[in-house]
């Protein structure tokens, strides 16, 4: 081969060596902005270009800074499209306040990602698919209710932005993956065994002449355990239908028998009885055990998943199955949100 054409091949090669030199080179610095320096503007530009994954649940199903971000873009579209002036509220993420809001709202919409994913994943475990026109006729159902297609279209466009597609792929799609989920739960699990023998053992503990609240403390389920069962007053309108009716013919001071909700199974001890302000109040206190829920079983399923949180923001707790905030500070925020949530616009979506 003349020296020439050897010189130009080497040429060739060295400049394609050292372009995806260079590449690599851009590629590694970017994931160490993105990844370590992360409120960056840098990071924001890399992450809106590239498909870097903040959570990668399974293995196989990546949730990306740009797919978050751009639901955090309706999120932001809905919360500006709302008159909380009426209400007598401001809502204003542009604030440092705001900004904190705005960052336990991201947190929310990450962890619902995340179990809309983990659903994928459990559903398709067990042999479980949604076509893309099952989802478009769910679509075309809901439109059907509605009454007015373009009515839908100008609110969804309004309100967050989106078009039908992104509708039927953000909302249809994870409740159709859901309700299939949900379905399977139902004929995997046996959800009433367990709580029914333990409500069973705490029944024959009281005939055993065992003080209510010792029984409480050993075999009810919930906080109020801790307390000996204790609930506090109810009027009857404040208790789940189920137990109204028992409660009301219940004598002061002797347990009822076992009622069943739709939660799971209760004795309840009337403790005394007034009237204040011309309503009927009860002193309650009960045993409850719970039913297996769907909410339980998926968290479960959910911690035994691989969910990898690659934001350096948050950390994934598998004990509760949920992303929460790395910074002790934005812990401590959202903590005093949630306990002044009452009436505030940040938690209406």
């Amino acid at each position: 081969m003349p020296m020439g054409k050897v010189l130009k091949k080497v040429m060739m090669s060295t400049l394609i060596y050292a372009a995806l030199t260079v590449v690599a080179l851009v590629f590694a610095a970017s994931l160490v902005i993105v990844y370590v320096f992360p409120q960056s503007s840098l990071s924001a530009s890399f992450r809106r270009a590239l498909p870097y994954p903040a959570v990668i649940v399974d293995y196989r199903n990546w949730i990306t800074y740009g797919l978050l971000a751009e639901n955090m873009t309706s999120v932001k579209r809905f919360y500006e499209t709302q008159d909380f002036s009426k209400i007598g509220l401001r809502v204003d993420f542009s604030t440092d306040e705001g900004k904190k809001r705005f960052k336990v709202r991201e947190k929310e919409v990450l962890n619902k990602m995340i179990e809309d994913g983990a659903i994928k994943v459990l559903a398709q475990k067990r042999g479980i698919s949604v076509s893309r026109d099952e989802a478009a006729q769910a679509v075309a159902r809901k439109l059907q209710e509605s009454g007015s297609t373009e009515d839908v279209k100008k609110d969804l466009e309004r309100l967050y932005g989106w078009t039908l597609d992104d509708f039927q792929e953000k909302v249809v799609l994870p409740s159709l993956y859901q309700e299939k989920l949900q379905a399977s739960f139902v004929r995997e699990v046996d959800t009433v065994s367990a709580g029914k023998n333990k409500i069973g053992l705490a029944q024959e503990a009281l005939r055993n002449k065992q003080s209510f609240s010792d029984v409480a403390k050993q075999y009810s389920d919930g906080n109020t355990a801790q307390s000996g069962g204790s609930l506090g007053w109810f009027a009857l309108e404040d208790l789940a239908s189920e137990l109204r009716e028992a409660v009301a013919k219940q004598k002061v001071g002797v347990p009822g028998d076992v009622v069943e909700s739709s939660l799971g199974f209760h004795i309840i001890l009337v403790e005394a009885v007034k009237k204040e302000d011309q309503k009927q109040l009860y002193q309650l206190s009960q045993i409850f055990t719970r039913k297996i829920m769907f909410a339980d079983w998926l968290s479960e399923q959910m911690s035994e998943l691989s969910i990898v949180v690659l934001s350096p923001e948050y950390i994934f707790n598998s004990r509760t199955a949920r992303a929460e905030f790395k910074d002790q500070k934005m812990r401590d925020f959202e903590k005093s949100l949630f306990e002044k949530a009452s009436g505030d616009p940040a938690f209406f979506f």
